[in-house]
């Protein structure tokens, strides 16, 4: 094949016939929808820091086969996911404790040992003040989405999209990282490999299995002990005068969902995406009929949300917000935003899996949630950062997976009345 590849800072001029031949069968994090969206926002805001949102395309002739979305960011307020320093070296340590009290007994030596060789290597100049970042914002998932080609042809697109990112890399002086790749990506990651990037294990994502006709398909997965809970978790929230409704037409609630989305994230600190009312008007006109919100009422009052997104066999709970005012157990909320009414819009659409993010790993297992590992792949445009920083960056990856692993584990009792914070999607 004889490739061409462009870097620009937008798709104005890519139409969408091209751009939906190239997604087809990517996810809803690459579609044609989410990517038009991406391009109409100020992402600056949302995402706590400034970036520049930048895309690889690649050319057969004039055929466009391959998009890739990146960004490239120096911010030191950005949101950690987003900011190599932060995410390596420093907001662990609240998530570590968050996720395993018992760390924080052994955690403050770890600590100080880790803030020195921070320093030292921002000292150094090895990079770590910012990245390259092959992701696709506003999610945990990066990848290249690629026009049907010769399944021979795969391999050499990937490393097209590569270089040119390289070369970014280069150009900017700062590490390279393709973010949040699913482990099932096997040619990606094969690429990935083969053009000489370090895995580093990111997180485990929660995937739930729907492959059944009807919700009490999904209960009948369960032990009696277990169905006679959860059944009594949704009639609780039923007694409770909730109601639950599915609109595709979600963003004239766009200033509830934003409070509500705030009040959850908003105990847990800064470290999480803004959502303005906007966003949402946005979310729906973009990707609409992709997106929707399971809405829950109590009365008139929107007491909480889940945005969904789906696309194939696929559904995402993408974004989950509740109020604690309305004298409602709030686990028993979430369960039912984040699970029971997910799993029936999914049967009703016909998915084959829900997507439920990373973060309470026990709760969600529980309920028949897998742990499904997402990786990150790094990159070095110079052999000093990849000695200074890559020994770091494989301890890191190792002990977040062991430690990641002790919650992932099948559990032996169902969890009721948890109050674990929701992850976001």
């Amino acid at each position: 094949m004889r490739l061409t590849t462009t870097i620009c800072t937008s798709l104005d001029s890519v139409d969408d016939a091209e751009l939906d031949n190239v997604t087809a069968d990517a996810d809803v994090f690459l579609d044609r929808r989410w990517l038009r969206m991406l391009d109409a926002l100020d992402l600056a805001p949302l995402v706590r820091g400034e970036l520049s949102l930048r895309y690889v395309l690649v050319r057969e002739g004039t055929r466009l086969i391959a998009v890739c979305p990146f960004l490239v960011t120096r911010s030191r307020s950005i949101y950690y996911h987003y900011s190599l320093e932060k995410f390596f070296f420093v907001s662990w340590q609240d998530e570590l404790v968050r996720m395993n009290p018992e760390s924080a007994r052994w955690s403050q030596w770890v600590v100080r040992a880790v803030n020195a060789y921070r320093a030292f290597a921002r000292a150094a100049r090895s990079g770590i003040d910012g990245w390259v970042l092959a992701a696709s914002p506003l999610s945990y998932r990066g990848g290249i989405a690629v026009a049907p080609v010769d399944p021979a042809a795969v391999q050499e697109v990937h490393s097209a999209v590569l270089d040119a990112l390289k070369e970014e890399a280069r150009r900017e002086r700062l590490p390279l990282c393709f973010y949040g790749v699913d482990a099932e990506r096997a040619e990606l990651r094969r690429s990935l490999r083969g053009s000489g990037f370090e895995e580093v294990f990111l997180v485990y994502d929660n995937r739930l299995d729907t492959e059944f006709k009807a919700f009490d398909d999904y209960l009948a997965r369960f032990q009696s002990k277990e169905r006679k809970s959860f059944r009594r978790d949704m009639r609780k929230v039923g007694e409770a005068g909730v109601q639950f409704t599915v609109t595709p037409n979600f963003g004239s609630l766009g200033g509830d969902l934003e409070r509500l989305y705030e009040t959850t994230y908003s105990k847990y600190g800064e470290e999480h995406f803004r959502h303005p009312e906007s966003f949402w008007a946005r979310l729906e006109r973009h990707l609409g009929p992709r997106a929707e919100a399971i809405v829950a009422r109590n009365g008139s009052t929107v007491v909480g949300f889940a945005s969904i997104l789906h696309k194939g066999d696929d559904l995402w709970v993408y974004r989950v917000g509740r109020t604690e005012d309305q004298g409602l157990d709030d686990s028993l909320l979430y369960f039912s935003l984040v699970f029971y009414e997910p799993i029936k819009r999914a049967v009703a659409l016909g998915a084959k899996r829900i997507w439920l993010s990373g973060g309470t790993w026990k709760t969600k297992r529980r309920r028949g949630a897998v742990g499904h590992p997402l990786y990150s792949y790094m990159w070095f445009p110079s052999s000093w950062s990849r000695a200074l920083l890559m020994p770091y960056l494989s301890l890191f990856s190792q002990i977040s997976h062991a430690e990641m692993t002790k919650v992932v584990a099948p559990p032996s009792t169902p969890e009721t009345g948890s109050t674990e914070a929701a992850g976001d999607a």
